[in-house]
């Protein structure tokens, strides 16, 4: 295994770095979407990161796109504005770009990765959470286009998205198969509800979505019909990696944060970070950043060989998710009453984080894949 990282990689993660500082932290955009910094990004070029130059996208490796998006957690304080960024890429966009045909790519592509466009993807239902293999939302052949019937809830980007990739049962025989849809936004029959109120990530709108006789045409059907639990499994995994990528950078901001602010403040005539209760904080956090960059850079590594990383995405998500929330409570302590009051933003990290032991999966299910692919293994 070879993660070697070149110049010219360090020099994209740091043209990232700099770009964010300088461009995606206005604070008056930290609870809502900004189409100006979306357009930012998008003029930078970032969306197309992995996509190849014939879509006009940069055609990077996806170890250079995890550098990237450490690099953009670690200088974007806009953890919600970095989550629709992810959701368009990793899940809209990417799975036209694996799956979708020639014709579906030529028709969305291109301005998805020019962000004229914003993706989004529709699996969860109210009652078809963790397990979404219980969905409901159906389709059914009419011949020349199909019809969608269902309700997807807390879908990321619903409210600002043009395009979703819809998962809809489309057999039920005694095993239930799925299809997944390109469903456009104006699209017959297609509602997208107000946007849902959150404790954090507040600058990524989230909504249901009501397919009420919804007509989608044969050609939008992506990757093969009946097959869309294949896709499903690679969107998860997808997501599981590089949504994650950006909270290694989090946390290193995090810790840097903390580490300035102990070797400044004075408690009983000595800094605080001589004291080891506080300074073995600093040492759990940056373990949990060398570990979770190895990890992120391993499943990169595996993908760009081609390979599966199912089981990897399942350990890195569950195990960043964890030390990320533990990374931000423990910023808290050290901060004190300080890291409690709104001016620190400590306190809107942890909102933030604590999210994320939810998304993609809970942790509880991921340590089921998890066991059930090791036991694959045994037995």
């Amino acid at each position: 295994m070879d993660f070697f990282i070149s110049k010219e990689q360090m020099m994209l993660k740091n043209e990232i770095i700099d770009f964010a500082k300088n461009h995606l932290n206005d604070n008056k955009y930290i609870e809502t979407f900004s189409m100006e910094m979306w357009k930012e990004i998008s003029d930078l070029g970032l969306l197309g990161v992995t996509v190849s130059e014939q879509y006009g996208g940069l055609g990077e490796s996806y170890l250079t796109a995890a550098l990237m998006f450490e690099g953009l957690g670690y200088a974007c304080k806009n953890n919600g504005f970095i989550f629709v960024i992810n959701n368009h890429i990793w899940v809209g966009q990417n799975l036209i770009y694996l799956y979708g045909s020639e014709e579906l790519k030529e028709k969305y592509l291109e301005k998805m990765v020019a962000g004229q466009k914003i993706g989004a993807i529709a699996i969860t239902e109210a009652e078809a959470g963790s397990d979404a293999m219980s969905m409901a939302t159906h389709a059914e052949d009419k011949g020349d286009h199909y019809v969608l019937n269902g309700t997807k809830m807390f879908i990321s980007n619903g409210p600002i998205a043009d395009i979703f990739i819809v998962f809809a049962v489309t057999s039920e025989g005694a095993f239930k198969r799925y299809t997944a849809f390109v469903v456009e936004k104006d699209f017959e029959g297609f509602q997208v509800c107000e946007d849902i109120k959150k404790m954090g990530l507040g600058a990524c709108p989230t909504s249901e979505i009501v397919l009420d006789n919804c007509i989608v045409p044969k050609e939008n059907v992506l990757g093969r019909f009946n097959m869309g639990a294949n896709i499903m499994t690679a969107a998860l995994e997808w997501e599981r990696c590089y949504e994650f990528a950006p909270h290694v950078g989090v946390m290193q901001r995090i810790m840097e944060k903390c580490l300035e602010h102990v070797n400044n403040r004075k408690q009983f005539n000595r800094l605080i970070g001589e004291n080891q209760s506080i300074s073995h904080k600093i040492a759990d956090m940056q373990m949990s950043i060398e570990l979770s960059r190895l990890m992120l850079y391993k499943i990169a590594w595996l993908k760009d060989q081609g390979k599966s990383a199912f089981m990897e995405s399942s350990i890195f998500k569950t195990y960043v998710s964890e030390n990320y929330i533990k990374t931000c409570r423990d910023a808290l302590q050290i901060f004190g009453a300080y890291g409690y009051t709104k001016d620190y933003e400590i306190e809107r990290e942890l909102r933030d984080a604590l999210a994320c032991s939810i998304y993609s999966g809970t942790n509880e299910m991921q340590k089921n894949t998890i066991y059930n692919m090791i036991r694959s293994r045994v037995v």
